[in-house]
């Protein structure tokens, strides 16, 4: 695989992990149970969600188009 791929390969998967762990933190704040307390509004974290869930499927698209295997758990 060339270079450029396994890094869209990396970058594809550490965005999906950032997204699951934001998802999640917001579903905690939401149902009050973060041990800490929010410095930003739900507001725009939920924003960020949508930009990164957006960019997310540009990078599932482009990896069809160039031909980079993901495993079926990392879709």
């Amino acid at each position: 695989m060339s270079d450029y791929k396994s890094r869209m390969k990396q970058e594809y998967l550490e965005l999906t992990t950032r997204i699951s762990k934001l998802r999640r933190m917001i579903v905690m704040s939401k149902a009050d149970k973060l041990e800490f307390k929010l410095s930003c509004k739900i507001e725009l974290l939920e924003e960020q969600l949508e930009a990164m869930e957006k960019y997310a499927l540009i990078l599932e698209a482009r990896t069809i188009i160039e031909e980079i295997e993901l495993m079926k758990e990392e879709l």
